[in-house]
């Protein structure tokens, strides 16, 4: 939106020229955070070529006139996200967040897998009939340290051991309840299902390879850096055997990554809904104190070099269906069932 300020100039012979107030300037303290996160935006932001700059600027400090405090300047950043076409990054102050809710998204409306996802489950690991192991990985919001990350690889990792992993012929991994968190937890824990090796990598906006990501010894790293330090306490003899994947609109950021990483393996297949479509690499900077400007600055591939811009599309679109109370009565995995049945017969 553009706003033009208009000054009309009135002079009379019989009276004095009008004065013409200027706006005053923001505390330096003020001035000096919006600044900070504006030219982190400008400097990260996946979509920052699309945006005029010093417009955007000259609007900013307009909308932010008369701000005497950071905490008055929060509301405009939902409009500065806006122009960047940017849902998936926030920015954090005090512990709230400000981000902007795109209106395009279609409100998902599948009622079965909001209400399991308001129950806020965990990891659920069990044998299914015929010897089909069955993961339901829900998100994990691991922190930000690497200690955090590798305690909550050990939680999967844990859970997928007490279960012998080597009896299972093939998988289901369900990632309808995943909503995002930390990846390498996630991957890191995995590891005996999906084995060893490239999984994806994140690109610039002209697909330029940045970091990537693999899963060596069962630990996740990030190019050379390893993130987890799992002991491999149930090794496995295969990890090539099939995998069903299951996915729906609430499937979101890391749980996207997570799907995204067995895109392109042999014997897999995704059932279920499009995914959520926040397919964006985030990026957290300090601007200062305890706010964080959180930026989607790249975006994800998979282990084939596939760009993923928006919605995961399963291989096997179903609607509904999903009964997590029962889940021998669930349409996702009766058809992931009938697909692994094939698959182990080859």
């Amino acid at each position: 939106m553009k706003y033009l300020l208009l000054v009309t100039l009135c002079a009379a012979a019989t009276s004095g020229a009008r004065a013409q107030t200027t706006p005053a300037p923001l505390p330096d303290s003020v001035q000096a955070f919006l600044d900070k996160s504006l030219t982190l935006l400008e400097t990260y932001s996946l979509e920052r070529n699309a945006v005029n700059w010093p417009q955007l600027r000259q609007t900013v400090q307009q909308k932010a006139q008369g701000a005497q405090s950071v905490r008055a300047l929060l509301p405009i950043y939902p409009f500065v996200f806006e122009q960047l076409k940017d849902d998936h990054g926030w920015l954090t102050h005090k512990g709230k967040t400000y981000k902007w809710r795109n209106p395009a998204r279609t409100p998902y409306a599948n009622l079965a897998v909001k209400a399991a996802l308001a129950k806020k489950p965990g990891v659920l690991v069990k044998m299914l009939p015929g010897n089909i192991g069955y993961v339901q990985l829900p998100g994990i919001n691991a922190g930000g340290s690497l200690q955090a990350m590798r305690d909550a690889a050990l939680v999967v990792q844990d859970s997928l051991c007490r279960l012998n992993p080597d009896k299972a012929k093939a998988w289901i991994i369900d990632l309808r309840l995943n909503d995002g968190g930390a990846m390498a937890p996630m991957l890191a824990g995995l590891a005996p299902i999906i084995g060893d090796g490239h999984l994806g990598g994140f690109v610039d906006k002209d697909g330029k390879p940045d970091q990537q990501w693999y899963l060596r010894q069962g630990n996740f790293y990030m190019d050379t850096m390893q993130v987890t330090t799992l002991q491999n306490r149930c090794p496995v003899r295969r990890t090539n055997k099939p995998v069903a994947v299951l996915l729906s609109g609430m499937t979101a950021s890391s749980g996207e990554i997570v799907a995204i990483s067995l895109r392109g393996r042999p014997a897999t297949r995704s059932f279920g809904e499009p995914t959520y479509g926040a397919t964006t690499a985030n990026e957290s900077y300090r601007i200062s104190g305890s706010s964080y400007l959180t930026i989607a600055g790249m975006q994800e591939t998979d282990r084939n070099n596939v760009v993923y811009k928006t919605s995961l599309t399963p291989d096997v679109p179903i609607a509904g269906g999903d009964n997590f109370t029962d889940i021998g009565k669930d349409a996702k995995i009766a058809a992931a069932l009938k697909w692994l049945k094939k698959q182990k017969s080859r």
